[in-house]
């Protein structure tokens, strides 16, 4: 199951929808993706389902604007190489949120969020985004959660490639286990393994990030629309 959260045309708040041949379909039985996880992979096979054939409204993706699939309570606890962080939650953004003036420089892969079936229920995409000092400014989640079963089959977890570019040049790539230990090795809702850092980047770089399965966005340096 691929889902997303994004800001409704007709209520304007924040709305779960399911993705379904490229179209958003608003989720009729709950906006509270947590709450979803949470209650297992039997009610969300249930709701994905009537998403798709009882939508409160359908959207063409490229026409949503997408938020975080869901902002955790607690700190996202964050894997570089040998470096460990845990990132305050009021970091989240989604890929439509824009990224913040001063990015010089991103660290991208996986995410892995807990529920019902265990700390790697789903996952998405998170991008790190750093100053010049290499601080962080913004952690990016989506645009899609995908749940575990999309990208876990008969023979195992594939692993999950990930690729930036800049201008159509290729600034960073890395590849991520879905499998990995790290996922399972501590406490929070939302776990993240960076397995890409991007070459130094420059104000207004018009930056795409792409991750097969779980979707990818562009983005330029320093908007925030």
């Amino acid at each position: 199951m691929d889902w997303v959260t994004y800001l409704s045309p007709s209520g304007g708040g924040a709305r779960l929808g399911a993705l379904e041949d490229g179209d958003v379909h608003g989720c009729p039985v709950t906006d509270d993706l947590a709450a979803l996880l949470d209650a297992g992979s039997e009610a969300m096979a249930e709701a994905h389902a009537r998403a798709v054939d009882q939508p409160v409204e359908i959207i063409f993706e490229p026409e949503a604007r997408l938020c975080a699939p869901l902002v955790p309570a607690d700190p996202v606890a964050t894997r570089f190489g040998d470096t460990v962080t845990a990132l305050a939650s009021d970091l989240v953004r989604g890929v439509d949120d824009g990224v913040a003036t001063g990015v010089r420089g991103a660290r991208i892969g996986l995410a892995a969020v807990a529920g019902a079936e265990g700390p790697a229920t789903a996952y998405t995409m998170a991008c790190l985004w750093l100053d010049a000092r290499g601080e962080p400014l913004q952690l990016t989640l989506g645009p899609d959660l995908v749940t575990r079963d999309e990208l876990v089959d008969a023979d195992g977890a594939r692993v999950q490639e990930f690729s930036a570019f800049v201008d159509g040049r290729r600034v960073g790539y890395g590849a991520a286990e879905p499998g990995d230990a790290w996922f399972a090795a501590g406490p929070g809702r939302v776990r993240a393994l960076l397995c890409l850092e991007t070459e130094p980047l420059e104000p207004d770089d018009e930056v795409e990030v792409r991750a097969g399965t779980l979707g990818g966005f562009e983005v330029r340096l320093g908007s925030l629309v």
